[in-house]
């Protein structure tokens, strides 16, 4: 059988070029991202340029705190104004639960903290499901992998002063 060059390159060169098309990057892991945000070794930080930022770009915007177990006002309301006068709302319970209150539904469910201490999951929510906890505020983000500096005012709830009696 006699095969011309080409067809014979073609041949080799097919299965490579398919398997780098099929391979997709996933971003790190929950794991990775926290040893990082945990404090990676200042070699690792500086060798490879990756440090997760401690606050928003928007000097606006309550900063990330320090220790989010410690930030975290369990059974307070953290509020979200929206632009036709109601307000979404979020509370973390000391129990383990959440109550979210959006666009006047509201759906109740468990909570979980993130290995890095700075954020918890809230369970069986698909849209935004990841809190960041700040300083007298809950981000609310996408995912695991999103940066801290990710933020912005319409995924910022404030803490909501306590009514006066």
């Amino acid at each position: 059988m006699n095969r011309s060059r080409p067809a014979m390159a073609f041949i080799l060169v097919a299965p490579l070029a398919l398997a780098a098309c099929g391979e997709q990057p996933k971003g790190e892991n929950a794991e990775d991202f926290a040893a990082r945000v945990n404090g990676g070794d200042a070699a690792t930080e500086q060798a490879t340029g990756r440090r997760q930022p401690d606050g928003p770009r928007d000097p606006s915007l309550p900063r990330v705190a320090a220790n989010g177990r410690e930030a975290l006002q369990q059974a307070a309301a953290y509020t979200r104004p929206n632009p036709d006068g109601t307000a979404d709302s979020l509370s973390i319970g000391n129990d383990g639960t959440f109550t979210l209150v959006e666009g006047g539904r509201t759906q109740t469910g468990t909570w979980e903290w993130l290995a890095d201490g700075k954020r918890l999951r809230l369970e069986g929510i698909v849209r935004q499901p990841i809190v960041l906890v700040a300083d007298g505020a809950l981000y609310r983000m996408q995912n695991e992998n999103v940066p801290f500096d990710d933020v912005t005012p319409d995924r910022t709830y404030r803490l909501t002063p306590p009514a006066a009696e």
